[in-house]
């Protein structure tokens, strides 16, 4: 099973790339360390919702409410056993 923070880190790093931007990039533009950015997009840290929000305009979607809290039954990809 994949985790809500895996899906927003996904995102948020799928927009990155695409952008061609890094997540030290991003943390300077929100105005945050680049450990603190990592926190809260991996999940280590929930409450910063000034960080979430910042994140939510310079990438103009919100992965955090695309994503809502509940389980997600997605296999991943590193913790599936093969039977091939």
């Amino acid at each position: 099973m994949i985790t809500r923070e895996k899906l927003v880190y996904a995102s948020i790093r799928q927009w990155l790339i695409a952008h061609g931007h890094t997540v030290r990039w991003l943390s300077e533009q929100v105005g945050v360390s680049y450990p603190t950015m990592l926190h809260v997009l991996t999940g280590r840290t929930k409450c910063n919702k000034t960080v979430q929000f910042r994140v939510a305009e310079i990438i103009e979607e919100n992965p955090w409410t695309r994503f809502p809290l509940q389980d997600y039954h997605i296999e991943d990809s590193e913790n599936a056993d093969s039977t091939a």
